[in-house]
């Protein structure tokens, strides 16, 4: 459990340099995933904001009470203080946005104002979504034969069979079919087990993290966001929704969608 004596960061600068109204941004953000990621959004914001996204807190996926685990080490580190620069957004991104939420309502406590609060592509866990995520995790295992391939999708639909809408069941299951299918095929190519435990260490994170939204629910304050919706997604029942003719992969880097969201962020008229 990260203490108050902990120095490692909670939040991640986006664009090195900016000196704007933070925004604070919250999504599982990982190397070579297909979506866009809020560094691409970050990016390509036409004005001065200091995007921070959510670094994942140590150890996430070993802890008793990932919700407040998770909420305690982004809450108690945001990305100001007394006398900084005041916090202007927080944003989620899917799983992301239940966090979100989240944080607006602790940023609205210390600051006196609520931030402005966006939801893209916003959802709360089920294990139908981690299924469909561990699914093309095992699409994508390098080294697995066909009949191997094969036998994890069985076993994945043994534990979504046997756990039912059992969420934590399921993302324990999960990860340790995740775990042997690396080990064997890491064991095959003659890499040492600790990387192996390294890539299930990541795993175990991101399911810690859905775990974690999926107890930490979206709160009251969620009825008070703005939804940003690629392509034939719903809102979740947010206080408004704007929908975009965009896939959720090209979501965070859709043009109309980065103006969108820099006009909500910070409503100033953009030329051009």
């Amino acid at each position: 459990m990260p203490g108050s004596g902990d120095t490692r960061a909670a939040w991640a600068p986006l664009v090195p340099g900016a000196d704007g109204d933070v925004v604070l941004a919250v999504d599982f953000a990982t190397t070579g995933r297909r979506e866009a990621t809020f560094a691409e959004l970050a990016g390509l914001l036409p004005g001065p904001l200091d995007v921070r996204q959510a670094v994942p807190p140590p150890d996430a996926g070993r802890e008793d009470d990932p919700a407040g685990y998770h909420l305690r080490w982004w809450g108690g580190q945001v990305a100001y203080g007394p006398g900084a620069r005041p916090v202007r957004a927080v944003l989620g991104y899917c799983a992301g946005s239940v966090f979100a939420s989240r944080l607006a309502d602790v940023v609205e406590r210390r600051q006196g104002e609520r931030p402005v609060l966006l939801l893209f592509d916003p959802e709360v866990p089920t294990v139908a979504g981690l299924d469909r995520d561990v699914r093309r995790a095992v699409e994508g295992m390098d080294g697995v034969s066909d009949e191997e391939r094969a036998g994890l999708r069985r076993g994945i639909d043994r534990i979504r069979d046997a756990t039912g809408d059992d969420f934590d069941k399921a993302a324990e299951a999960f990860v340790a079919l995740y775990r042997e299918a690396y080990g064997t095929v890491l064991a095959r190519m003659g890499v040492g087990g600790h990387f192996a435990e390294q890539l299930t260490g990541l795993f175990r994170s991101y399911t810690g993290y859905l775990t974690a939204a999926r107890h930490l629910g979206p709160g009251p304050g969620w009825a008070s966001a703005t939804s940003l919706l690629s392509s034939g997604r719903s809102g979740g029942h947010t206080g408004r929704e704007i929908r975009f003719p965009a896939s959720q992969e090209d979501l965070l880097r859709d043009p109309g969608v980065i103006r969108t969201a820099y006009e909500l962020i910070s409503p100033t008229e953009i030329t051009g």
